[in-house]
């Protein structure tokens, strides 16, 4: 069954309004809950493969894991409303952790696996969980956030053995038969307390911890035409909103999801696609941009056969990658193919799709409203816009109660106005309906689907010895939406003329993590623009490090 996706327009508001469609669950479910009760259904399915180590997981495998895990989480003295920090990549034991937690009613706060210790640190020190659940790569950085921010976590690892170390594995021993009288911490929860905070730009600012409550999951429409039958694959660990979709959807639905902690690759990507015959695809732009820009058109569209739909979001994607992707997977009323999506960690959903069939896309948005999505467009007045009027694109919470962000009440104040979330984003709507995202409305830009916050980078290359100015900015670049770069103003003593890009760049490499590194490179200038008061112009600070950029490719 495909999403509902359409957009009308009530004028006389300037209101837009996606499809209405009633919720599938009632406000009391959990997707503990929910979950558990599908798994019981058919037990002998295979719900998950994991592709590097061949481990199978069924339903019913799953669903004892499940049980077993929330009982002994619940001995270790973890109650409802606790939170379980998850610092893993995509291994086989990733969803019996998420899914005991469901049933526990502790949030999971998820971080990515290669942040470092002065990142994780950042973002635990905020929702300083009860336990932590982590890989073998990253235990020791888990070991010393535990001490330095003392949490007094008790420490798993999840994806292999370290001697005298705890592993998730020992918790899943269990020789008795089940209590069928054992009461689920889950079962006094209702649908709008809060499944998982995942960390986001939110609409200003540092990272903010989205809280997402168990409804805004469980009725969401995400993959259309997803069957029983249907092998669901994506990239994204938990610590994106879309690999907690790639798994909600997949259990609630008692379809089989790949797992891999393999990095991407267009070639590993396709390989996967072909070996798994996947049917469905939820991939972030950056990786997306990388497979249309594949030369061999007919070897893509070969090993990717299978596909029955591929949803990307998370940046906005040039009018070629569409094309391109419409080329290299077929368009047909029974099978999607390639659909560019505009969602949001605070709605935990999408917002808008470029539609199912032909008649709803339009290769330079990102689609018409999905349904039960009401949207307007206001200027920096908070007066409501009309089509083809750019402004920031709000919208109403008209579904569910969204908690806001963990302990932040001033941004969750800021970013919710009378049940409206401003986005920060900026956009319009064509004449037709098509949403099109233009630009964040804030300093924060997207990096290879990292969210790059200027201002931390700006307090690092400022203390190297004879830096005077600096400002970062996204470079425009197809494959990573932004490349961050650095442009900068030297200090008028020897240290500022002994100053050089490599200098910068080897500080950054050293105090941060990679995905955050200057790949955008460094360039310096005179001076750079700022307005009256002090703050730096930033759009124009870019189109001064674009040209400077192409001027010196032209000379190389």
């Amino acid at each position: 069954m495909f999403p509902l996706i359409s957009t009308t327009y009530d004028a006389e508001k300037r209101i837009w309004f996606g499809p209405k469609r009633k919720d599938l669950y009632s406000e009391n479910a959990t997707l503990g809950e929910v979950i558990c009760n599908q798994l019981r259904k058919q037990p002998n399915r295979i719900i998950q493969i994991h592709d590097q180590t061949g481990e199978v997981m069924t339903c019913g495998e799953l669903y004892r894991n499940a049980q077993i895990l929330t009982r002994q989480l619940v001995k270790l003295n973890l109650n409802a409303g606790d939170i379980v920090g998850l610092y893993a990549a995509n291994s086989t034991h990733v969803v019996t952790v998420m899914l005991a937690s469901f049933l526990c009613g502790c949030p999971v706060n998820p971080v990515y696996a290669e942040f470092d210790k002065e990142s994780v640190s950042a973002l635990y020190s905020v929702t300083r969980p009860k336990i932590l659940f982590c890989d073998v790569e990253n235990y020791e950085n888990t070991r010393r956030v535990n001490e330095e921010l003392n949490l007094n976590c008790k420490i798993f690892v999840l994806n292999g053995h370290l001697e005298g170390i705890a592993n998730v594995k020992e918790l899943l021993e269990w020789n008795e038969e089940l209590d069928e009288n054992f009461r689920y911490p889950c079962f006094d929860l209702n649908g709008d307390d809060t499944a998982l905070i995942v960390f986001s730009s939110g609409t200003t600012g540092p990272a903010k911890g989205v809280l997402c409550s168990h409804l805004a999951f469980l009725n969401q429409e995400n993959a259309p035409n997803l069957t029983t039958d249907s092998v669901l694959f994506g990239f994204s660990p938990m610590y994106w909103i879309s690999g907690v979709w790639a798994l909600t959807t997949s259990i609630m639905n008692s379809c089989c999801r790949i797992i891999t902690e393999k990095s991407f690759t267009t070639a590993y990507f396709l390989d996967l696609v072909e070996k798994h015959k996947i049917t469905h695809v939820i991939m972030n732009a950056s990786h997306l941009a990388e497979v249309a820009l594949l030369e061999d058109v007919t070897k893509a569209q070969e090993k990717m056969k299978s596909i029955v739909a591929l949803l990307a979001g998370g940046s906005v994607m040039p009018t070629i990658v569409h094309e391109r992707m419409e080329r290299m997977i077929p368009n047909a009323r029974e099978r999607p193919g390639f659909m560019a999506a505009y969602g949001m960690s605070e709605l935990a959903g999408l917002v808008s799709m470029n539609g199912t069939i032909p008649k709803q896309r339009c290769a330079s948005s990102v689609g018409q409203l999905v349904s039960n999505r009401i949207v307007r467009i206001i200027d920096d007045k908070g007066m409501p816009l009309g089509p083809n009027e750019l402004g920031q694109i709000c919208i109403q919470l008209n579904q569910y109660s969204w908690k806001g962000y963990f302990k932040n009440e001033v941004a969750t104040k800021r970013a919710l106005v009378d049940n409206w979330l401003h986005t920060g984003d900026m956009g319009h709507f064509d004449s037709q309906g098509f949403l099109h995202f233009c630009s964040r409305g804030n300093d924060v830009f997207k990096s290879r689907n990292f969210q790059i916050y200027p201002q931390i980078l700006e307090g690092l290359i400022a203390k190297v010895p004879g830096v005077f100015d600096v400002c970062v900015v996204g470079v425009p670049n197809i494959l990573a939406t932004n490349l961050t770069a650095a442009a900068v103003v030297r200090t008028a003593d020897e240290e500022g003329q002994r100053l050089t890009a490599k200098d910068i760049d080897d500080h950054v490499k050293a105090n941060i993590a990679e995905m955050y590194n200057l790949h955008g490179g460094v360039y310096f200038f005179e001076a750079l623009p700022k307005t009256a008061t002090g703050k730096m112009l930033r759009k124009t600070i870019m189109d001064m490090v674009v040209k400077r950029s192409k001027e010196e490719n032209a000379v190389n």
